[in-house]
């Protein structure tokens, strides 16, 4: 079984519920000019830097972008309440809506089923799973990027260029067991391992002053992670007339340590944990020799702890999703199913709707 993800995020942050744009940005300047002016106190007293915190961050954030059950996110951003309150203005709002398109997420997962036990109904050709349990070996590529420019260091004009990237490979076995003819028990074991680096292009005289300070501690610098994660998944599963739908409990802890890299990120241990609470229903509507389209309907709650809720900007969030699927088991093996619809995502930072492409869903 293949699974493809293709996401689009992004985060910001909120400064006082009333504050104008204007203000926001002179704040975020003069915080930013000080936290330099900072730095350079303590390095000219030969302080060691150190910024675990933000590696800290980073990596448990990617943790959480990369994970489909999690967060689906897609392309075509836009503000769903726009669609409800079309005369209504919104900042913050607004400005989420722009950063999201800053940042781009690519993950790749293929599955391998390691054992299907199956018992085959006598004098038919309809098999019937009847397996105790079922291993799987799960491995994934991802690639995060964001890219923005800045003016936080100069005054001028001409801002300078921002680039984060992260590129993250992962590892996990899970053991499917059928507890009763509806529900059913995953027990999986992950690892990621992560490289970050930072590209900052110092684009004004005044901005390149900063240069000394910043290189090789904030900006332009790289970083590496080792992260492992178990993880615990509950699910109830049931056939009706009109199609199916799922009941899913998702458990996920995970905790890891950085390695090499600049020396400011040595000591960062990212760690969080997640528990995503939701519904999945296929409503048929099309059941032809040939093929089968089903309406796909997911109502989730995840709530979230640990080093990502600073930039997620909550402690929970919540998402919905509509669309259309396709049932493709009789043209390939690669996918059970693919489709196209909406999903929307409010309650953080990433608050917004997009339109997203469904692979294996349910």
């Amino acid at each position: 079984m293949v699974d493809f993800i293709f996401i689009i995020y992004t985060s910001y942050i909120t400064g006082p519920p009333y504050e104008t744009a204007n203000q926001m940005l002179i704040r975020q300047k003069f915080y930013f000019k000080a936290l330099v002016i900072l730095i350079s106190s303590l390095l000219s007293h030969h302080a060691s830097a150190n910024n675990t915190t933000h590696f800290e961050e980073v990596f448990s954030t990617t943790v959480v972008l990369t994970d489909s059950e999690t967060i689906s996110l897609g392309v075509g951003n836009f503000d769903p309440d726009k669609l409800l309150k079309p005369h209504e203005n919104s900042f913050s709002d607004s400005e989420s809506i722009k950063l999201r398109n800053e940042l781009t997420v690519y993950s790749i997962p293929y599955t391998w089923r390691l054992n299907d036990y199956k018992a085959q109904k006598k004098g038919t050709s309809t098999e019937t799973p009847s397996y105790f349990y079922l291993d799987e070996i799960t491995a994934s590529l991802s690639y995060l990027r964001q890219k923005n420019t800045s003016d936080l260091l100069s005054n001028s004009a001409t801002e300078d260029e921002n680039k984060d990237e992260i590129f993250s490979a992962y590892l996990a076995y899970s053991l499917h067991r059928k507890l009763t003819e509806n529900w059913n028990l995953r027990i999986r074991l992950g690892s990621y391992l992560m490289h970050h680096k930072n590209t900052y292009r110092y684009n004004s005289d005044e901005s390149a002053q900063y240069r000394p300070e910043l290189d090789g501690v904030y900006l332009n610098l790289s970083a590496n992670a080792f992260i492992i994660e178990p993880n615990l998944k509950l699910s109830y599963r049931q056939k009706k007339s009109w199609g199916k739908w799922e009941l899913n409990n998702d458990l996920n802890l995970f905790s890891g340590t950085t390695f090499n890299g600049a020396k400011s990120s040595q000591g960062a241990k990212p760690s969080g944990w997640r528990l995503n609470n939701g519904f999945k229903f296929h409503f048929n509507v099309n059941q032809s020799k040939f093929h089968a389209e089903s309406i796909y309907v997911k109502i989730q709650r995840s709530d979230i702890g640990g080093d990502m809720v600073n930039s997620l900007g909550t402690d929970h969030f919540y998402e919905f999703g509509l669309g259309l699927l396709l049932d493709t088991r009789k043209f390939t093996k690669l996918a059970d199913n693919i489709g196209i619809g909406i999903n929307i995502h409010k309650g953080s930072a990433l608050s917004g709707g997009s339109i997203v492409f469904y692979f294996n869903e349910l």
